[in-house]
C-alpha cells in the first residue's frame, strides 16, 4: 500500500489556501481603506474578523471539493438522480445486423446465429405502373408491364442449436423471436426464423506425430480445433475481461445489453457459416495442433454416410455441421507405426474443453454493469456562525455578557452581530447551496427552486433577536428566489438543458405547445417545458437506446415506439388523448396471409414499385396543425436518416378510425408471428417491451 502523504505543493484552488485568502483580503482592506486605516495588525479587531472569514471561506471550500459522490449523498437514497450507468447510459437496442446477431447470441440454447437478407417476400408481390397496383402473385402469367417488387428491411433468421443445453426447439424459437421483437429496428421486420438441422461430420485421418508425443494430448488438440472449425462458437466476456483487453468503457458497453456478458468481438469473423468444408482448411488446421509433423491423408464425410469427399464437403443451406467424434476416425502415426490411444480417457477431455469453451451462463445485473461509487453524507450544509470563533471578550456568544450588562453594552453587541450576520447569511446561503447539488441533479418532480438559502442558528446568546418578528425559512426563500415560476423556472430549465446534454440530448426551448389546439399561457408552457425535460431525463435509458427501435407488436398491449416519445417530449407536448400521434411502419403494411383470400390489389394508387422499404408515417390529429412548423423540423430531426418520413393530418373522427385499424394490424401481425410462423399460442405468450 502507497503511504499517505500531506501535499506539500500548491492547494488545489486559491480557496483551499488560507494565506492565500488572507493576502487577498488585506489588500482589498488597504486598496479600500487605506486613508483612515493603518493598523493591519493581528490585533485589530477588524483583521480577527478577517481571520474568521477566511477560516469559513476555507472550510466551504472543503466541502466544496468533496468527492460528487459525497455531495450527491445529501439527497439521500431515494431520491433519483439524472445520473445512469454505462449500462444505461452507453448500451443500444439493436442497430445494426451485427447488433440483431447478438442479440439471438444471448438466448440460452443457441450456439450461433446469423441474419440474411430477404429481398423478395413470400409471396412475391407484382408491381403494375400502368394500373398503379400492387398485387399478389397468384401464379397466373402477369401482364407485360409488371414487376416483382424487392423489400429492402427483412431478414431469415438462422439459428445453430447447442447441443451443451436441454432446451426445447419450439421454446428456442419463440424466446429468439421475443429477443429480436423486442430490439427490432424502425422499418425493418423478420422474415422467418428458422432453426437449423445439425449435421454430423466425420473426419477420417491419418496423422503423423513426433516420436516423443503424447498421442492422447495430440489427439485432444487435434480434435479441440476441429471443433472450432466444423462449428465455429462465439465467445463471451465479462465486464472485468473486456476492459482488461484493447477496449475502452465507451467501446465495451456499445451495442446491446447482454445476460451473459460481452461479446468477444474477436470471435465474430470466425464464426461466420460454413457452406462447405474444405479438406485444405482441415489439414491446416491438423498441422496446426502441438506434435503434428504431417497430415498422411485424409477424407471428409456426413456420419452414418459411407461416401466420403477428399477435397470438398458441401454442408448444404439448412444444416449446421458439427464434429462428431464417434463417427471420426483420427489414426495416429509414429515413423510407420500406429499409436494406441484410450478414447474412453480422451472423449470426457474433449467434452469438458468443449463446454468451458462454449457454454456462459447468464451473469447477475451487477456483474454486468460498472456501478457508482458509493458516497458518504457529511451535512455539508452546518454552518457555524462567525461569532462562534471570536474571543469572550467581544460580547458574542452564550454567556459572553452577564446579565448585568448594560442595555448600551448589549446594544452595541447586538450592533456587532448585525454586521457580522451580512457575511454569515452570506456564506450560509453558499453551504446550503452545496446541499441543493443533488436536488438540482434530480429529474423528478419537485420544489421549482434554484438557490438555496438557511437561517444563521443562533449560539443560545439571550440578546435580542437582530430578525424581525415573524421573519422564518419561508420568507428567507422568498427572499432569495421569488416563488414566481417566471423566476425560476428558466434556471432550471437552462440546468436541465445541461443534463440533457451529457447524453446529446436536447427539448426544444421555443415551445408553443397548445391545450386542444389553443395556445396557453407563457408561465405554463415554461412549466410544461420543465416537466417534458425532467421526463425526458428520467426515460433516457430507454429514450436514447431505442430511438431507432420500433413497435414490439409481439406485445398484447405494445408501447409506443421511443420515437414516438422523442418527437412528444421535445415539442413539450403532455400525455393527453386529445394530442396522442401515431408512428405506422410501412413494412408492417405488407401483405398477410388473409390478403391472399380475395383477388383485390393489395395496393391502389401506388405511387411507387416499393412503398414499403425504409419509410414510416407520422399521423397527428388536426388539433396540432398550429404546431406543424415545429412539428416538421422535431421530426425530421428525430428521424433516422436513412428513413423517409411523411406527416400526415387527420381530423378527430378519421384519426380514431385509423388508429384503431392500425391497432387491428398490430393484433393481426402478433397472431401472424406466434400462431402461423412459431406455432405458440397468442393468448397465453407476451413479450418483454425490453430485455435486461
Amino acid at each position: 500500500m502507497d503511504p499517505v502523504t500531506i501535499p506539500t505543493g500548491p492547494a488545489e484552488h486559491p480557496i483551499l489556501d488560507y494565506a492565500a485568502l488572507q493576502r487577498q483580503g488585506m489588500a482589498e482592506l488597504e486598496r479600500l481603506a487605506s486613508d483612515q486605516w493603518t493598523d493591519f495588525n493581528d490585533h485589530d479587531p477588524g483583521i480577527t474578523f478577517l481571520d474568521g472569514l477566511c477560516y469559513a471561506l476555507l472550510d466551504l471550500g472543503y466541502r466544496i471539493f468533496h468527492p460528487v459522490q459525497d455531495l450527491l449523498a445529501e439527497a439521500g437514497p431515494d431520491v433519483p438522480l439524472a445520473l445512469y450507468s454505462p449500462s444505461e447510459a452507453l448500451t443500444t437496442r439493436a442497430v445494426t445486423p451485427d447488433d440483431l446477431r447478438r442479440v439471438v447470441l444471448d438466448v440460452p440454447g443457441v450456439k450461433n446465429a446469423w441474419l440474411e437478407k430477404v429481398t423478395t417476400p413470400a409471396p412475391k408481390l407484382l408491381f403494375d405502373p400502368a394500373a398503379r397496383t400492387v398485387t399478389l402473385d397468384e401464379g397466373q402469367p402477369p401482364p407485360p408491364s409488371t414487376h416483382a417488387v424487392a423489400v429492402t428491411g427483412l431478414w431469415r433468421v438462422l439459428v445453430e442449436k447447442s447441443d451443451l443445453e436441454d432446451v426445447d426447439t419450439t421454446a428456442l424459437l419463440l424466446e429468439v423471436a421475443r429477443r429480436l421483437h423486442a430490439h427490432r429496428p424502425l422499418c425493418e421486420d423478420f422474415d422467418d426464423i428458422v432453426v437449423l438441422d445439425p449435421m454430423p461430420i466425420a473426419v477420417n485421418a491419418s496423422v503423423e506425430i513426433g516420436e516423443t508425443e503424447n498421442g492422447e494430448t495430440v489427439l485432444l488438440g487435434i480434435l479441440e480445433r476441429l471443433d472450432v472449425l466444423i462449428s465455429p462458437a462465439v465467445r463471451f466476456k465479462t465486464l472485468d475481461q473486456a476492459l482488461a483487453g484493447e477496449g475502452t468503457t465507451d467501446t465495451v458497453f456499445d451495442g446491446p445489453a447482454l445476460r451473459r456478458g460481452f461479446i468477444d468481438v474477436g470471435s465474430l469473423p470466425a464464426a461466420e457459416r460454413r457452406t462447405a468444408l474444405h479438406a485444405s482448411d482441415v489439414i491446416r488446421e491438423i498441422m496446426a495442433a502441438p506434435g503434428v509433423l504431417a497430415v498422411r491423408s485424409i477424407a471428409l464425410g456426413r456420419a452414418g454416410d459411407p461416401a466420403t469427399q477428399a477435397w470438398s464437403l458441401p454442408l448444404g443451406e439448412s444444416g449446421a455441421g458439427r464434429l462428431d467424434i464417434t463417427a471420426s476416425n483420427i489414426e495416429l502415426v509414429k515413423q510407420r507405426m500406429p499409436v494406441g490411444v484410450d478414447l474412453s480417457r480422451v472423449k470426457p477431455a474433449f467434452a469438458a474443453a468443449v463446454r468451458a469453451a462454449r457454454l456462459f451462463p447468464e451473469l447477475p445485473p451487477s456483474s454486468r454493469d460498472l456501478p457508482a461509487p458509493a458516497g458518504r453524507k457529511r451535512d455539508v450544509t452546518a454552518y457555524i456562525p462567525l461569532e462562534a470563533d471570536l474571543p469572550p471578550i467581544y460580547g458574542l456568544g452564550a454567556g459572553a455578557l452577564p446579565d448585568s450588562a448594560g442595555a448600551e453594552r448589549m446594544a452595541r453587541a447586538n450592533q456587532l452581530r448585525g454586521y457580522l450576520t451580512l457575511f454569515d447569511q452570506l456564506l450560509a446561503n453558499e453551504y446550503a447551496q452545496l446541499g441543493l447539488m443533488a436536488s438540482l441533479f434530480s429529474a423528478s418532480s419537485g420544489s421549482p427552486r434554484s438557490y438555496a438559502a438557511q437561517l444563521v442558528s443562533g449560539q443560545g446568546s439571550a440578546q435580542d433577536p437582530l430578525l424581525m418578528a415573524g421573519f422564518d425559512q419561508a420568507a428567507l426563500d422568498k427572499l432569495v428566489e421569488p416563488g414566481n415560476p417566471a423566476a425560476s423556472v428558466p434556471r432550471l430549465n437552462r440546468f436541465l438543458n445541461h443534463l440533457l446534454a451529457r447524453f446529446g440530448e436536447a427539448v426544444t426551448d421555443d415551445p408553443r405547445v397548445t391545450n386542444a389546439g389553443l395556445p396557453a399561457a407563457a408561465d405554463v408552457l415554461a412549466a410544461r417545458l420543465l416537466d417534458a425535460k425532467r421526463e425526458f431525463l428520467r426515460g433516457i435509458p430507454r429514450l436514447g437506446a431505442a430511438r431507432g427501435t420500433g413497435v414490439n407488436y409481439l406485445r398484447a398491449n405494445p408501447m409506443a415506439p421511443a420515437l414516438v416519445e422523442r418527437v412528444r417530449l421535445r415539442l413539450g407536448l403532455p400525455e393527453s388523448a386529445g394530442l396522442r400521434f401515431l408512428v405506422a411502419e410501412h413494412i408492417l403494411l405488407r401483405e398477410l396471409p388473409e390478403d391472399a383470400i380475395n383477388a383485390l390489389p393489395l395496393l391502389e394508387a401506388a405511387s411507387r414499385a416499393d412503398p414499403w422499404s425504409c419509410q414510416l408515417s407520422f399521423v397527428f390529429p388536426s388539433a396540432l396543425k398550429p404546431l406543424q412548423a415545429l412539428i416538421e423540423r422535431v421530426t425530421r430531426d428525430e428521424t433516422p436518416a436513412h428513413l423517409a418520413a411523411y406527416l400526415i393530418w387527420l381530423d378527430e373522427g378519421s384519426f380514431a378510425r385509423f388508429a384503431a385499424a392500425y391497432g387491428d394490424l398490430l393484433t393481426a401481425l402478433r397472431r401472424h408471428r406466434l400462431a402461423d410462423k412459431l406455432g405458440a399460442n397468442p393468448d397465453a405468450v407476451d413479450a418483454p417491451e425490453a430485455v435486461s
